[in-house]
C-alpha cells in the first residue's frame, strides 16, 4: 500500500501546483473577470489537472525502489510542472494561446525565450522565481516526510499495473465516452473561461502525442493582381438595397447531418425523398445551391458562424487555431441579448459541440441529456424526432430571443427505427435505406418547424446540411453541394439563381437581424443574399481547389484548370471558357488571404481588404 500512498501524495501536490498556477494565470491575464468566475473556470477544468497530475505521479513512482531517487525525481517533476505552467502564462500573454507544438522549438530558441521572459515579463518572472524557491523548500520537506521506499517483492508488479490503470483512468478523463481532449474546455461556454479552465501542460502533451505536432499552412497559390482582384470581389461602393430587418427573431440553425443535395429532387436527384423540404424551399429565401465549407460537422459549423474558410482539408479543432479569437455570428447576437444553445443527437463532447461552444453557444446538449425517447438509438445517437422533442422541451426555460444550432444523427447512418415502414425508392437495398433516412428526417424536421412556429411564431429557420456524406457520386462538386434555405412566414420568398458558400450564411443573417453587415461585420468573407451579388462558392478536396461562379465550376490542380457545366447540378466536363482563368485567380487570391490570416490569428483583419 506504500506505493499507492506515494502515488496519491505526488498526485495531490501536482494538483495543488496546477490550481496555484491557474490562479496566478487568472489574476495575471484575466483581470476583467471577477473572482467567482475565475474560481469556477479553474475548478471546472479539474479533469485536465487530474490528467497531468496522474502523469507526474506515475512517472515519479517508477523510481520508488530507492527513497532518494523517488524524492528528487518527484521534486524535479513537480517544480518542472510549475515552471512550465508559469512559462505558459507568459506565452499566453504574448500569443493569446497555450503552448502546444511550439514546445519542439524550446531548445532551439531557448535563449530568446529566456530573454523575452526576463525583459517583457520580468515582474512575473521574478515573482515566480521567488515562489519556485519557496515551493522547492516546502515540497522537499513535505516529500521527505511523507514518501516511503518500496520493497521489491511479488506485489510490486501487480501494484504498478494498478497504478498504470488508475493513471489511464485520469488521463482519459474519468467516466466519459470520449477521451479527454483540450477542446472539451469550451464546454464551459465562454472562450476566455475555457482558456483558464484548460491546463497548459496537458494541452502541450496532447498536441505532441495525439496530434504529433500541429497542422501547417498550405503552400500559397501563385496569383496575379491581388489588390485589383480583391477590389473586384469586394467593391468599395455598394448600392444599398432595401431588405427586411426583423425584430429580434429567434433563430434556428439546422446543421442537417450529411444531407447531400444530389439525393434530393430539387437539386437534380431522381427520387422525391423530401417532399417537405420541397414545400419549404418554395416559400424561402434560397439560392440555386450551396457549397459546404468542409467534410466534417465541425468544419461546417466553423465556416457558417465565422464566414471564413477552414484550414484547407482540415479543421481548427485540436490545433492551435482553435485558440484564436474569431468574430462569430452567435457572439454578435449574444451581445444583443440573445441566449444560445447547441443540440446534438450524438455525444455532447464531440468536436462539433466543442467548436460550437468556442464560437459562442453557451449551452451544449447531447444524447446523454435526452432521457425521454420514442425510438431506439442508431449507431451514432438518438433519432431526430427525439432530439427535436428534447429541443422544444428545453426551450421552455430558455430566455428569448434565442439562437440555437441543431445537428441530428438519423442521416449519419442507415439504421431506422424498427417500427418505421420503409418506402421503396430503388431496388438498391443500401441506397434505399439511405434514402429512407432522409425521408424520415425530412418529416421529423418539418414537424419540428411547424411545432416551433405554433409556440414561437417570430422564428427564422436556417435549413442546411453540415456537409456531404454517403454520396456515391465521386465528383468534387457533388461532394460539397448541400441544400440551403432561410424560411420564416414573415419573409417573402426569393430565389437567387447562383451557387453560394456556407461563408454567406452569417452575413445574410446579420443583415436580417442586426443590420447592414458591411457596417457591423466587415470581417466576414462571405456575402449577403439580401443585398450582394456575384457570389463566389469555393471548396477544397485532396489538393483540388474549386470555385463555382454562375453555372461554371473551375477546378485547379498545380495551375491546371478543369471546367464543368453545373447548370443541372450534375457536372459535365467542358472546354474552359475565357473567364475560367479569371475565376481561378479570384479563388486563389481569396484562399491565400484567408489561409494567411487564419494561421496567424488575424482573421479580424480581413476588413482591411474588403473596404
Amino acid at each position: 500500500m506504500k506505493a499507492i500512498k506515494n502515488y496519491l501524495i505526488i498526485f495531490a501536490f501536482s494538483f495543488f501546483l496546477c490550481i496555484l498556477a491557474k490562479y496566478i494565470f487568472a489574476f495575471y491575464s484575466f483581470r476583467d473577470i471577477d473572482f467567482y468566475q475565475k474560481s469556477y473556470a479553474i475548478f471546472v477544468g479539474y479533469k485536465f489537472d487530474f490528467a497531468i497530475s496522474a502523469i507526474i505521479a506515475l512517472l515519479a513512482t517508477f523510481f520508488d525502489f530507492n527513497r532518494k531517487s523517488l524524492l528528487f525525481i518527484s521534486l524535479f517533476l513537480l517544480l518542472s510542472l510549475f515552471s512550465f505552467l508559469i512559462g505558459d502564462i507568459m506565452y499566453f500573454a504574448d500569443s493569446s494561446r497555450h503552448i502546444s507544438y511550439e514546445i519542439k522549438d524550446l531548445f532551439r530558441e531557448f535563449n530568446g525565450l529566456i530573454g523575452t521572459a526576463v525583459q517583457t515579463y520580468w515582474v512575473l518572472f521574478l515573482f515566480s522565481g521567488v515562489l519556485l524557491l519557496v515551493l522547492a523548500v516546502i515540497l522537499y520537506k513535505l516529500l521527505s516526510f511523507s514518501l516511503s521506499k518500496i520493497t521489491l517483492n511479488w506485489t510490486y508488479i501487480p501494484i504498478k499495473l494498478c497504478l498504470i490503470a488508475i493513471s489511464i483512468f485520469f488521463i482519459r478523463g474519468q467516466f466519459q465516452h470520449i477521451p479527454l481532449n483540450p477542446s472539451h474546455a469550451y464546454n464551459i461556454g465562454d472562450s476566455k473561461l475555457a482558456m483558464l479552465s484548460l491546463n497548459g501542460a496537458y494541452n502541450t502533451i496532447f498536441q505532441l502525442v495525439k496530434n504529433k505536432g500541429d497542422i501547417k499552412t498550405s503552400t500559397m497559390y501563385p496569383t496575379e493582381n491581388e489588390s485589383e482582384t480583391l477590389a473586384q470581389l469586394y467593391p468599395t461602393h455598394i448600392e444599398q438595397s432595401e431588405f427586411p430587418i426583423l425584430d429580434k427573431p429567434n433563430i434556428v440553425l439546422f446543421f442537417l447531418e450529411s444531407w447531400a443535395a444530389n439525393y434530393f429532387k430539387d437539386y437534380g436527384g431522381t427520387y422525391d425523398i423530401a417532399p417537405n423540404l420541397h414545400h419549404i424551399l418554395t416559400q424561402s429565401i434560397r439560392p440555386k445551391g450551396m457549397l459546404a465549407g468542409g467534410h466534417r460537422t465541425v468544419e461546417g459549423v466553423f465556416t457558417t458562424l465565422t464566414s471564413f474558410q477552414n484550414p484547407l482539408g482540415n479543421s481548427i479543432i485540436n490545433t492551435t487555431l482553435q485558440d484564436f479569437n474569431y468574430v462569430s455570428l452567435v457572439d454578435l447576437l449574444k451581445e444583443r441579448g440573445y441566449s444560445s444553445a447547441f443540440f446534438q443527437g450524438s455525444n455532447r463532447g464531440t468536436a462539433a459541440g466543442n467548436v460550437a461552444q468556442k464560437l459562442g453557444f453557451s449551452e451544449s446538449y447531447g444524447r446523454e441529456d435526452i432521457i425521454e425517447r420514442i425510438y431506439e438509438e442508431n449507431n451514432w445517437g438518438v433519432h431526430d424526432p427525439d432530439l427535436y422533442n428534447f429541443v422544444i422541451k428545453k426551450l421552455e426555460n430558455t430566455k428569448k430571443p434565442f439562437i440555437i444550432g441543431i445537428n441530428g444523427v438519423t442521416t449519419h447512418d442507415d439504421i431506422l427505427p424498427e417500427n418505421y415502414k420503409m418506402v421503396h425508392f430503388t431496388d438498391d437495398d443500401e441506397e434505399n435505406r439511405i434514402l429512407n433516412t432522409y425521408h424520415f428526417s425530412d418529416q421529423a424536421t418539418y414537424d419540428f418547424i411547424q411545432n416551433m412556429l405554433k409556440i414561437y411564431p417570430n422564428t427564422v429557420f436556417v435549413i442546411m446540411a453540415d456537409h456531404v456524406a454517403r454520396l456515391k457520386d465521386p465528383n468534387n462538386f457533388s461532394q460539397y453541394l448541400i441544400p440551403f434555405a432561410i424560411y420564416s412566414p414573415k419573409l417573402k420568398a426569393r430565389y437567387i439563381d447562383q451557387f453560394i458558400s456556407q461563408r454567406d450564411v452569417a452575413p445574410t443573417l446579420t443583415d436580417l437581424v442586426i443590420g447592414n453587415y458591411h457596417q457591423y461585420t466587415p470581417t466576414f468573407t462571405g456575402k449577403s443574399l439580401l443585398q450582394d451579388n456575384d457570389y463566389i462558392a469555393d471548396y477544397y478536396s485532396n489538393g483540388v481547389l474549386g470555385v463555382v461562379k454562375g453555372n461554371l465550376s473551375v477546378e485547379i490542380v498545380n495551375d491546371k484548370l478543369t471546367c464543368y457545366d453545373v447548370a443541372n447540378y450534375h457536372p459535365e466536363n467542358i472546354i474552359c471558357p475565357s473567364q475560367a482563368g479569371e475565376y481561378a485567380n479570384q479563388v486563389k487570391v481569396l484562399t491565400n488571404l484567408q489561409q494567411s490570416l487564419l494561421f496567424t490569428g488575424k482573421t479580424r483583419d480581413f476588413k482591411n481588404y474588403r473596404q
